[in-house]
């Protein structure tokens, strides 16, 4: 993937060319625009899977529904990465992608999240909950913003894999 200063260059360029509306034209962070540090928070609410193998792989996406004080998203978050079990507990560390879009206009945003998804019954399914933090990796609008999330759902164990189906209540949110 591109840095996120070549991906902002070569849509400037476009934009400039006439190809498409520049993403600071009122649909997406106007910061970037300004070259300055966005100085406001993105707040997303929705629902995300987890996939936990045997092995310790984590795999996952969720759908989200973004916003920042002036402008609402869609979003899509991607994750990858590890995690260890401790008993009823599964500790994950991933790299993720966020993405979020208004119209033709957008943004990834690359985030290094540490979670905490805990059962809530020694069974093969039940409830569970969902908390974590992280740090938006690279710059970028939200560059150097830090990330809290949390939520609660379900889970279940099939062969040699575990997932969580978080849907109730779950928030990530960036700020400064």
């Amino acid at each position: 993937m591109l840095p996120f200063r070549t991906r902002r260059l070569i849509a400037t360029a476009a934009a400039l060319a006439g190809a498409f509306p520049l993403a600071t034209a009122g649909t997406a962070p106007a910061a970037a625009a300004a070259g300055g540090v966005m100085a406001q928070t993105l707040n997303c609410s929705g629902s995300i899977r987890v996939n936990i193998t045997n092995t310790g792989s984590v795999d996952g996406k969720g759908t989200l529904r973004c916003a920042t004080p002036t402008t609402l998203y869609d979003g899509q978050l991607t994750l990858s990465g590890s995690a260890t079990v401790s008993g009823l507990v599964y500790q994950t560390r991933t790299a993720d992608q966020l993405s979020i879009f208004a119209g033709s206009s957008g943004e990834i945003i690359d985030l290094s999240v540490n979670r905490t998804l805990k059962k809530l019954a020694d069974a093969p399914t039940g409830n569970a909950t969902e908390s974590g933090s992280g740090l938006v990796v690279g710059g970028g609008p939200f560059g150097g913003s830090t990330e809290t999330e949390s939520g609660t759902g379900t889970f279940g164990t099939a062969t040699g894999t575990t997932t969580f189906l978080i849907t109730d209540n779950y928030v990530l949110d960036l700020h400064a």
